[in-house]
């Protein structure tokens, strides 16, 4: 009886460590779990196994190999890589500009890949902005009309879109050019009407595709430099494709990317 006892005692004691060390257990993965949960919360876009692949002729090419990313909100991302590394295929994916062959998109909690063509258009619209090399203005349009002509698109009246464009452009430094067309016009001052176009609704998002390809350095900086106003004073989400390292140091964070596959 005393053996059994004693067998007892030591099984009590066991089981009280064991219940001790589960505790403890839970304890630690609950804050460890904490700062995640807070960051899905935070997640403004979050791209889940993300493929894209593209035919040349006979020969498949693998563009995104499975990317999975988690951007912030309010952060300042770069993508950066090599030529040919994905770079401004992710970007499109993103930004929902291209659709992936697998994998899905969540932006601001909205699976996008749930979304038709036609509701991801009027999501573009509303909730995402974009800035390209090339600036994409249209040559007949003057500064603000090349602005407020996706207001319009959004249902805005006239009087409503001209004064957010003309607020935008002076944002942007361009107040005094509002009547201007583009070809009179350098590089620098169209890319900063491309800024202000993609700016005027208040996007969630603001993506740029090498932003400062066809500008100098002084110009490039300068564009740098409001995206960088934007993103500290109003907390701009901004998702920029980019191939020079000094455009990097205005990010808060960049995503490398090599042969379609995120660098860790």
């Amino acid at each position: 009886m005393e053996i059994i006892q004693k067998q007892a005692e030591e099984a009590v004691k066991t089981m009280e460590i064991i219940q001790k060390q589960t505790e403890e257990a839970i304890k630690s993965t609950d804050e460890i779990q904490k700062p995640t949960e807070d960051t899905i919360i935070d997640t403004i876009i979050e791209g889940i196994d993300i493929v894209r692949t593209f035919k040349m002729g006979e020969v498949e090419v693998r563009a995104l190999r499975s990317v999975n990313v988690r951007i912030r909100r309010g952060e300042f991302i770069a993508i950066m890589g090599p030529s040919g590394s994905g770079k401004t295929t992710l970007l499109n994916q993103l930004g929902l500009l291209d659709t992936p062959n697998s994998g899905k998109v969540i932006i601001d909690g909205t699976d996008t890949s749930r979304l038709s063509d036609s509701e991801k258009g009027k999501f573009r619209l509303h909730n995402l902005g974009y800035v390209f090399q090339d600036y994409a203005l249209l040559p007949e349009l003057n500064a603000m009309e090349n602005v407020y002509i996706s207001l319009i698109m959004q249902g805005k009246s006239k009087t409503e879109c001209e004064s957010a464009a003309a607020e935008i452009l002076s944002a942007v430094g361009l107040g005094d050019r509002l009547q201007q067309l583009p070809s009179k016009m350098s590089g620098g001052q169209q890319q900063r009407v491309s800024i202000a176009r993609a700016l005027a609704h208040s996007p969630e998002v603001l993506f740029a595709d090498e932003p400062c390809a066809n500008l100098d350095s002084q110009t490039s900086k300068e564009v740098l430099d409001l995206f960088e106003k934007f993103n500290q004073e109003k907390g701009q989400t901004i998702v920029m494709v980019t191939h020079e390292e000094w455009h990097a140091e205005y990010a808060d964070r960049v995503i490398r990317l090599k042969d379609g596959i995120v660098q860790e």
